[in-house]
This record gives C-alpha cells, structure tokens and sequence, in this order.
C-alpha cells in the first residue's frame, strides 16, 4: 500500500475525518446509475409503443363504418306486416330472411324512405349481405323491409344507402336523416328479443 492511499485509511474517529460522514459503498449487485438505465429503457419503450400506435391504429380506425351522430335503432317488422312488406324485398336474397321471420327465428326490419321537394330518383340498401332492389323514390313517405344487416343477436350492424338521388329522407329512430346526397352509411342497433312474442 503506498503512502498516500494509507493517509487517506483514517479511521471514523480519527483527527483528519471529523465532520466528514463515513463514505457508503453502493449495495451489492447494483451499480451506480443503473436505475437510470431501467427508467431510460421504461421511456424508449413506451415511444416505440406510441409510434407504432400511431400507424397501426389510424389503420384500424379507418376500416371501421363511419360513425353519423349516434346510433340509431332499426325497428321491427310485426310478423303481421310481413305479407304487406313482401313487394320492397328482392326476392331471390331475401327468401331466407322471411322465412325466418315468419318461423320466427329473427325478425326483419323496416326504415322509411321519402323523396324531399319532389326531386325523384332511384336508391337501394345495403343491408350486410343483403342489397334491396331499386327503389323508386317519391314525396309519399315508403316502408321498406330489410333483413338485420348482422346476425340478429349482435344486436348493431350498418345499413347503407345507395344510389344518385339527392335530398331523399332516411328515417330510423329517433328522427330522420334528411338531405341524403348519394352513398351515406350509418350505423345501427337493434334490441334482441323474441321475434314473436307471445
């Protein structure tokens, strides 16, 4: 041990070391600073998160139906309408449907399409898989069956509107969505319950 380094060994209560606190040896294990490596580590991960988050979610987001005002609610069609409802359904893709419906194992629904300031025009629904046939618009007020545009007990789907007449009325509950320029989608919900009630 040379000179020096055998001054600075003094012991607590020696002379040279007085108002000095005894010096602390870091524990075991753990080195100076590397706590701040887990912190910095800790924050390089949670923007590497936030950046894939950023392009991932946008992504995600986009291929979702847009979202107009809040949902509305697809009503029932009574299994006593059904007949009367027949001539607004295509009937090559909706025999399924009202065959379930009238067997009662899902119902089907009904919106209400009206032509506004008498301009005419053709338009159809989307309705999941099923597309209505065309339908002539008028200022008469018209019920027009569809099939659930997702499996009934979902319970929420989207119905879209299709075609190039301008200012139609497409009205769900509650209120009307009015002033329909070409395609416009909205999303819908509907209360599971027994399609025949008894």
């Amino acid at each position: 041990m040379s000179e020096p380094e055998a001054q600075s060994e003094v012991s607590p209560g020696a002379p040279g070391r007085q108002g000095r606190p005894p010096r602390q040896e870091p524990p075991r294990g753990k080195k100076p600073g590397s706590s701040r490596g887990i912190v910095i580590g800790i924050v390089g991960g949670l923007v590497i998160a936030g950046i894939a988050g950023g392009v991932v979610l946008p992504n995600i987001v986009r291929d979702k139906p847009p979202v107009v005002g809040e949902e509305s609610t697809l009503e029932v069609l009574l299994p006593g309408d059904i007949n009367g409802a027949l001539p607004t359904l295509d009937p090559g893709t909706s025999k399924a449907a009202v065959d379930d419906a009238k067997n009662c194992k899902a119902p089907l629904g009904w919106v209400t399409l009206t032509q506004r300031n008498g301009h005419g025009g053709m338009v159809r629904i989307r309705s999941g898989q099923y597309l209505s046939p065309p339908i002539k618009l008028t200022p008469t007020p018209q019920r027009v069956a569809i099939p659930y545009p997702a499996p009934y007990p979902v319970g929420r789907g989207v119905l879209t509107l299709l075609g190039e007449a301008d200012q139609v009325g497409f009205y769900l509950t509650p209120g009307g969505i009015q002033d329909v320029n070409g395609t416009y989608s909205i999303n819908v919900r509907w209360q599971v319950r027994n399609p025949c009630p008894s």
